[in-house]
């Protein structure tokens, strides 16, 4: 395997570790650094100080050392006691001849010099380092004033353990220091990231299908904070859409069996008479004029059912409408006169507002469709004895009412005295393909149940609503808000 074959498994491995281990790791790594750092530092500075201390020792007692004696006594070397401990200083002649050698003990190791040339070569330059570790010595040559040469070694030693006792306590300390670091780094990272994992603990859940699951609200003012409480809105919305779908699925597929079962019944009718025509039992004369027109009736019953079917489609997929202004009390006047030519012997009534029209803004032809299709099921479904109202007019909106909107709002209502409509089936009146009593067919004289539907579709994409207040023997009444802006 290549070098970076190698480096990119590595590398896998690395990003193959949980977060919280990285976080844990990477704040020890750090922590080692800094301490490495700081301890080296430390060490080198107490060196370099403790050095310069016996540099200047050196130098202030290589100025006695270097001073010629009077002829006829002994070099000036300082007194034993006041060399110290590891301190050693050697006299030359200028010839390179030793004179003398004094220290604490001078049978002791003494240090390693250099040859007289390379003596005299530093002279007057500054101390110097011979040997190293242990057996390391900081040595000062300098010029006497015979011409000699006065040399003073200090031995570094006590420097080097010190130095060497500093290192140990730094890497005992910093041992401890790193542990400590790292526990408490560890349960700040699993503080810290709880949150995290109580989020993913919340998304095993909604894979199983739980979406009513949250993560606990956390401080908005922290990244997992804003990251639950924006998890938190994106579950809802997706609880709330998956609601609305399943209830779209359901609502489709007993909308699409209704509609079977709906123009099954024209078809069997259609396919029944052409059966008995096929089969001559409708000979040419007045039953086989009746059984065309039977069969004609039943294909206008489909297109008319067909017809709302896609009426209803198209409202679904929210077309815009066209936008005009409308006088809803007009409608509300046509649509009875039209109704009274199909029913005369019906007592059907408009209950105007003394202000005038009532103007809109709407969509003409499908607010007719509103107005007919109430009225309608208002015949359809009430004996001729009971009256019916219409009442058209206007007043101030409640926001409860009319989806927050404020301002003026159109008001339609198409009241009847009859029997009323069961509690049970009122809240169910406006689904399509829905009827009161299931038995009713359109040859039958009901409805298919899709006109009230129809009715709500149109009215919700004005921007209005529609509602029925009924009770039992009480008649029933479908009202109809609309913004009139």
């Amino acid at each position: 395997m290549t070098d970076a074959g190698r480096r990119w498994r590595r590398w896998r491995g690395w990003r193959q570790w949980t977060l919280r281990a990285r976080l844990a790791v990477a704040l020890s790594l750090l922590a080692a650094a800094g301490l490495l750092a700081a301890n080296t530092a430390g060490v080198v500075l107490l060196r370099t100080y403790l050095v310069a201390q016996v540099d200047q020792r050196l130098t202030g007692m290589s100025n006695r050392a270097v001073r010629t004696p009077p002829p006829g006594t002994p070099a000036r070397t300082p007194p034993n006691r006041a060399l110290g401990s590891d301190f050693v200083v050697y006299q030359y002649r200028a010839d390179g001849t030793l004179i003398e050698r004094s220290g604490t003990d001078p049978e002791a190791s003494p240090p390693v010099l250099p040859g007289y040339a390379d003596l005299r070569a530093r002279a007057g330059k500054g101390p110097f380092t011979i040997g190293n570790g242990a057996t390391a010595w900081r040595t000062l040559a300098r010029p006497r004033d015979d011409g000699g040469l006065a040399v003073l070694a200090a031995s570094l030693q006590e420097v080097h353990a010190t130095t060497r006792s500093l290192l140990l306590i730094d890497a005992a300390a910093g041992g401890v220091v790193l542990l400590l670091l790292g526990l408490v780094g560890y349960v700040v990272v699993r503080i810290g990231l709880m949150p995290l994992t109580r989020m993913g603990e919340v998304a095993a859940r909604i894979t199983v299908g739980d979406l009513s699951r949250r993560v606990p609200a956390g401080d908005p003012h922290t990244e997992p904070g804003r990251l639950g409480a924006t998890l938190n809105g994106m579950l809802s919305r997706l609880e709330a859409e998956v609601a609305a779908r399943a209830q779209s699925e359901h609502r489709l597929r007993r909308f699409l069996a209704d509609a079977s079962h709906e123009l099954r019944t024209p078809l069997t009718s259609i396919r029944g008479f052409a059966e008995l025509y096929r089969r001559g039992g409708a000979p040419p004369g007045a039953m086989l004029d009746e059984t065309m027109g039977r069969i004609e009736d039943e294909a206008a019953r489909m297109g008319l059912l067909v017809d709302d079917l896609l009426l209803l489609a198209r409202l679904d997929i929210q077309r815009p409408l066209a936008r005009e202004t409308v006088d809803l009390l007009a409608i509300a006047t046509d649509t009875v006169r039209d109704a009274l030519v199909r029913a005369p012997q019906r007592t059907i009534t408009v209950a105007a507002p003394d202000s005038g029209p009532v103007l809109l803004p709407g969509d003409e032809p499908r607010l007719r469709q509103v107005a007919a299709n109430l009225v309608n099921n208002a015949l359809q479904h009430t004996p001729e004895s009971a009256s019916i109202t219409v009442r058209v007019g206007r007043r101030e909106a409640r926001p409860d009412k009319l989806g927050g909107a404020t301002g003026a709002v159109a008001v339609l209502e198409v009241a009847d005295t009859g029997e009323g409509i069961p509690e049970s089936h009122a809240e169910r009146v406006f689904e399509r393909l829905y009827r009161v009593d299931p038995s009713r067919s359109r040859t039958l004289g009901g409805g298919a149940g899709l006109g009230l539907a129809i009715v709500s579709a149109i009215v919700h994409s004005h921007g209005g609503t529609v509602a029925l207040d009924t009770a039992p023997g009480q008649g029933a009444t479908f009202r109809v808000l609309l913004p009139m802006q």
